[in-house]
């Protein structure tokens, strides 16, 4: 997708459009279940970033 800093922009967006559908139809409703679910995924995508730049900082042992 982009850049760290793009992809938290992205799930702090996402995070509040989350909230505001949870107030406005409850924690049941297919709406907050499909918002939850593309903020689970840009989370992961961050997390995935961030993994591979640690790998790639390693330095090796021997």
């Amino acid at each position: 997708m982009g850049e760290p800093k793009q992809i938290k922009d992205r799930i702090e967006r996402d995070r509040q459009k989350l909230r505001r559908l949870a107030e406005n139809h409850g924690m049941q409703d297919n709406k907050v279940l499909e918002q939850s679910m593309v903020l689970d995924e840009l989370i992961n995508e961050y997390y995935r970033f961030q993994y591979k730049k640690h790998m790639m900082q390693r330095q090796p042992i021997a």
